[in-house]
C-alpha cells in the first residue's frame, strides 16, 4: 500500500533515484503531485513535506503521519516540540 515517491525532483522531471531524495506515499498522494497539483520536499528534519497547489494552500505544508507512525505515539512534554503527539 506504499510506493516510493521522488519528494525533490519527480521522477518525470527527470529526478534522480538517490535515497536521501525519496520518501514514502501511497499510491493516489504519489500521483496528486503534477504540474500546478501537489508539491513535495525535504524539511531539514529530513520528513518529507507535502505543498498544496494554490488553491488549496492556506500557507504552510503537511506531514503525513500515516508514515510517522513513531509521531503518533510522542508525548506532548517531548523536547522535539513539533507538536505531535
Amino acid at each position: 500500500m506504499t510506493e516510493v515517491h521522488h519528494a525533490e525532483c519527480d521522477w518525470a522531471d527527470d529526478g534522480h533515484t538517490n535515497i536521501n531524495d525519496l520518501t514514502l506515499a501511497c499510491g493516489p498522494h504519489n500521483r496528486l503531485v503534477t504540474p500546478g497539483g501537489w508539491r513535495t520536499r525535504k524539511r531539514k528534519d529530513g520528513r518529507t513535506e507535502w505543498i498544496p497547489p494554490p488553491q488549496l494552500d492556506t500557507g504552510h505544508g503537511r506531514i503525513n503521519k500515516h508514515h510517522h507512525p513513531e509521531e503518533l505515539l510522542r508525548r506532548d512534554d517531548d523536547p522535539r516540540g513539533d507538536g505531535a503527539q
